[in-house]
């Protein structure tokens, strides 16, 4: 694992840590004496037909069943 050092005001004015490939970290040093450690992990790649899924199964049914525009309430909720 590959660790690059960075200051805590280059890290306020860029993003280096979107650069960072899975598994590399970046240390920042703060002029106080702080020292961070930021580690990209990911997760894999996720299916949205698996999360949402996900989300039906936690949700219990319950009452009359009514026809929903699913697509309509996600671009509501992004709005």
């Amino acid at each position: 694992m590959t660790s690059k050092r960075v200051t805590g005001r280059q890290l306020r004015h860029g993003t280096p840590e979107e650069d960072l490939s899975p598994g590399q970290s970046i240390v920042v040093e703060k002029r106080g004496g702080k020292r961070f450690e930021l580690t990209r992990i990911d997760a894999g790649r996720v299916s949205f037909n698996e999360q949402m899924d996900r989300v039906f199964h936690e949700i219990p049914p319950e009452g009359k069943r009514v026809k929903t525009n699913l697509a309509r309430i996600l671009l509501e909720e992004r709005e």
